[in-house]
C-alpha cells in the first residue's frame, strides 16, 4: 500500500511537472522576429503579471481607424532591471508611447516589446535574447 501510495505522488508530480514545461512557449512561435515594427499609441491598460508583463495601447491608423494592440514583453523583475518602475512612475494611462518589437506571426494587432520611448525622447531597451544582440 506504501508503494502505492507514493507511485501515485510522484506520477501526480510527473504529470504537473510536464504540464508547467509544456505552457512556456518559445518567443519565435509567436513572434517573427525578423519583421519589426514600431507603433505610438496611447497607453490604455497595463497588465504587471508573471511571466511576462502587457501593455495596452491604442494606435490610429493613416485613414483614422484605431485599434487596440497589446505589446508582451518580459516579466515585471526583467522590467525593473530595465529600468521601469511598477506605477505612474514609469507609465500613465492616456499618455502617448511608442513601442518597437517584434510583430505576430498569426498578424494580429500584438508585438514583443523590445523598446519602449517616452514623450520626452528617453528610450529603454529591453534586453532580450543573449548578450550583445538586444535591439539597439
Amino acid at each position: 500500500m506504501k508503494f502505492k501510495i507514493g507511485g501515485a505522488v510522484v506520477l501526480c508530480a510527473v504529470f504537473l511537472w510536464a504540464g508547467s514545461v509544456s505552457a512556456h512557449h518559445a518567443l519565435q512561435a509567436q513572434f517573427d522576429t525578423e519583421n519589426t515594427l514600431t507603433l505610438e499609441g496611447t497607453l490604455s491598460r497595463i497588465e504587471w503579471i508573471n511571466p511576462h508583463a502587457y501593455f495596452w495601447f491604442d494606435v490610429t491608423d493613416g485613414s483614422g481607424e484605431t485599434k487596440q494592440w497589446g505589446a508582451e514583453t518580459v516579466g515585471p523583475n526583467a522590467l525593473r532591471s530595465a529600468g521601469f518602475l511598477r506605477g505612474p512612475a514609469s507609465f500613465r494611462i492616456g499618455e502617448t508611447y511608442t513601442f518597437e518589437g517584434f510583430a505576430a506571426r498569426d498578424g494580429g494587432e500584438r508585438i514583443f516589446t523590445t523598446a519602449i520611448s517616452f514623450a520626452d525622447g528617453r528610450r529603454i531597451d529591453i534586453w532580450i535574447g543573449e548578450e550583445g544582440n538586444a535591439k539597439k
